[in-house]
């Protein structure tokens, strides 16, 4: 009776034993699984990330012309912006000296004649600021003539201050005539820096 017993037992182990290795063999094959999905999951996002890697790649190949030619221009346009603000600052100086001269001639009564215009432009003050002066000569029939064109003279924006040199009275072919000197004080454009210069005409 005992034998039978101990018979009994030994195959209830055995059974144990095979629905436990079964449990670890599910187990196993679950694990092995889970594993393969990872790392199929992990393949997949590699090989995702290396096509967009490539395409990005053939982008950057496409566009390198075109980012070549970008830096070329950026560089062309730095080798122009000297040429450039001289040609601005010559522009400015020019309307600046139009619109003077056209301011002079709308100035003059009919019956002033200028001779000569002449431009001194020196630098003044703490500053250092660049000033103009403008001396006009010329002749005109009466003394009243100099006053109007003088009246007229200070309506110019860009005079500073316009003040009578000099007139004097002459005969000219029987016909009395007075002779003037006027100067208009103006501040000129800004051009090279400690620089003075004289223009006669």
């Amino acid at each position: 009776m005992p034998l039978i017993n101990m018979i009994a037992e030994r195959r209830e182990q055995q059974a144990r034993l095979v629905r436990y290795r079964r449990r670890l063999f599910v187990a196993l094959l679950a694990e092995i699984a889970v594993l393969a999905g990872a790392f199929s999951f992990l393949v997949v996002g590699q090989l995702s990330l290396q096509a967009r890697l490539q395409r990005a790649q053939q982008e950057i190949e496409r566009l390198q012309p075109i980012l070549n030619q970008i830096d070329q221009i950026e560089r062309d346009t730095q080798a122009l912006l000297p040429k450039l603000r001289t040609l601005t600052e010559a522009q400015q100086q020019t309307r600046y000296w139009y619109t003077t001269i056209e301011g002079i001639a709308r100035s003059l009564p009919a019956e002033v004649w200028l001779t000569g215009i002449s431009s001194t432009q020196t630098q003044e003050g703490e500053k250092q600021r660049q000033v103009t002066q403008i001396t006009l000569t010329g002749s005109t029939l009466t003394q009243q003539h100099v006053g109007e064109m003088m009246l007229r003279l200070n309506t110019i924006p860009t005079f500073e201050k316009v003040e009578l040199r000099y007139t004097q009275q002459r005969t000219y072919n029987n016909l009395d005539a007075v002779d003037f000197e006027v100067a208009a004080r103006i501040q000129a454009p800004e051009t090279e820096e400690g620089e003075n210069e004289t223009n006669r005409s």
